[in-house]
Order: C-alpha cells, then structure tokens, then sequence
C-alpha cells in the first residue's frame, strides 16, 4: 500500500518504485502522510465519479497480462495502470457478495483497497480531505476499511470476494512512488455506491480460514499448497490488519526482511504476491490464491494504532513455503 500506510510524519518511509522500494525522509505536516487513524478506524455502484479521479473507460492501453476467471457472484474487473483503474463506466451493484478482480497492468506495484464512507460522508468530503488538504488521519476517520485485493506486482492478479453492505464506497490504490506522491494523487481514486439486497447470496465455499489476531495470523494448510483456492480471511483483532503475502527472493528469509524494513537500501528482499487488504475489526472476505511453489511471507505494514510501529513487528507475520500440490 502507499505503504505510506505504515510511516510516520517525518520518519522514514518506504515506497514502491518499478517493485522495489527507496527510502524517503519525511518532513512534511503531521497529517499529510501518515495513517494515524483515529480510534474509530485504528482500533485500505458509481454514486459520483469526481472529474479528475482518472478511472478510464474501456479497454486497457496495455495489453492484459492476467486473465479473470468467471464468477458465480456480481463481478467487477479492475485493471490497474499507471496511474488509474481501467472499469466499467456504468454497472448497478446490489448489497452482498461482490467480487473484485485486480489485474495489473502498469509498470508498479498496485492494490485495490475499498472502504465505505461512513453514514452521512460524501466523496467530495473525502476528496478535500484525502487529496486536496492531504489530512489522511482526517480522511481514513471517514471511512471503514473493508478489504479488497492487497499489492500484486506487474503482471499478476488478485481476487477477493467481499460481502458488502447498501452504502457509499471509495476504491483506492494506497501504493507512493518514487516521487513520494501516492498513487491516488494521481488519479487512482474511485467511488462506488451499493444498493439494498434484492436476494440473500450464500458464501463462497473456503477451502481453509486465514485467521488474523492482533499478534498473530493462523494460516490454513491449503496456502501451503501450489493449488487454486479460496481463503476465508477474518479479522479477530481490535485493530485493522492486513494479510500482505510476499514471495521471498532466493536466499533469503524473515529476518532480512525485517532488516530491510529497519533500514531500507537496495531492492527488496520479495515480490509483491497479493492477499487481502486492510479490514477492520471483526469483518471478513475471501480470497482466491494459487502461489507458485516457494517461499513466503504474510504479514500487516499496518501501524499499531498505540504505538505505531509496524505491526509485523509486534508478530503479525508468518512465513510459509508452498510445495508442490
């Protein structure tokens, strides 16, 4: 994400460029890039399409490099380019199951992060706040993050199916580039809106659960495995948390990741493998995976909401290797 999602005014941060990662000081106002959210969020359809936002209507200017699968439930594809989601320009979504397939096509890492605006929030509220006075706390307190697919690298795709209520949405890729500008500055920004229900969907049908602890995950053994499979991910914490999967690069571990984090030069150690974005206390969705074998890493960049330091740090991270099937 931005992963601005997890610095601190006038600290370090770490930012995405082509798949890698720069250190940049921050020395910019307390707000303006931080995620410190407020404690309704801290415990990442069309209502209105703002001019500017850069959603482009129809095909992609690059060619598809992942293809979506069909899907029993409402489905929205979302190809990501540098810098906007190429969608449908018109589409009526119901409440229920929706299920959002991310494709990147753009040269950078990208994500899909949906929240809901809060009863009473309108897309012009979060605008000013989020792009035009750049007050992100001010901005993530209106809404409630709800998950949606986590950063994939170029080329590769993610699924998540998420069980939406009636509301007001807004669809955002929280990844910053080498510029330090976050890519919804500009232009990856888009807001949706979900009608009342017109029929009770079942859920998807898991093939194991993803559970996410404030200091742990328990990982099921179906994400072990080099197969196609959908992964319940639940939220039991009291904080918002993400499940970010990662592949490691050869000859390395959990530890030089942690090390890469505390001081941040060179390429990463991993490529950017999907999961699900931020989800806030006590909600859940479903995500479609089929890693390729190696080995992994999930875990949260999400800042503890006391004490800012990274969640992965305070256990929130589990390796894992995938075998062959």
């Amino acid at each position: 994400m931005s992963r601005q999602k997890y610095s601190k005014a006038a600290s370090i941060g770490i930012i995405h460029t082509e798949g890698k990662y720069m250190s940049v000081l921050r020395k910019r106002s307390r707000d303006r890039y931080s995620w410190q959210l407020p404690a309704l969020l801290a415990s990442i359809i069309l209502l209105s399409l703002l001019a500017g936002c850069g959603t482009v209507a129809g095909d992609a200017s690059q060619s598809q490099l992942v293809h979506p699968t069909p899907s029993l439930f409402q489905t929205i594809t979302i190809t990501a380019i540098d810098y906007s989601y190429v969608m449908p320009t018109s589409f009526a979504l119901r409440a229920g199951m929706v299920d959002l397939k991310l494709l990147n096509n753009g040269t950078q890492p990208h994500q899909a992060q949906l929240a809901r605006l809060k009863p009473g929030v309108t897309a012009a509220q979060v605008v000013n706040e989020l792009i035009d006075q750049r007050q992100e706390a001010h901005a993530f307190a209106l809404l409630t993050f709800v998950g949606g697919p986590d950063t994939i690298a170029p080329g590769d795709g993610q699924e998540a199916i998420l069980d939406l209520s009636a509301g007001n949405y807004a669809l955002l890729c929280l990844v910053t580039g080498a510029d330090g500008l976050p890519h919804i500055d500009k232009g990856m920004l888009h807001f949706l809106s979900v009608s009342p229900a017109q029929e009770t969907q079942p859920a998807p049908q898991a093939a194991g659960d993803l559970l996410i602890r404030d200091h742990s995950y328990i990982l099921p053994t179906v994400l072990t495995r080099s197969t196609s499979a959908t992964i319940k991910v639940e939220n039991q914490g009291t904080e918002p948390h993400e499940v970010n999967i990662v592949r490691l690069a050869n000859g390395k571990d959990t530890q030089d990741v942690q090390a890469f984090f505390r001081n941040p030069s060179g390429p990463p150690p991993f490529t950017e493998a999907g999961g699900m974005a931020t989800l806030a206390p006590g909600t859940s969705g479903w995500i479609t995976v089929h890693l390729e074998q190696g080995r992994y890493l999930a875990f949260s960049i999400v800042p503890d909401a006391q004490t800012g330091v990274f969640q992965f740090t305070q256990g929130l991270l589990a390796p894992f290797t995938v075998l062959q099937a």
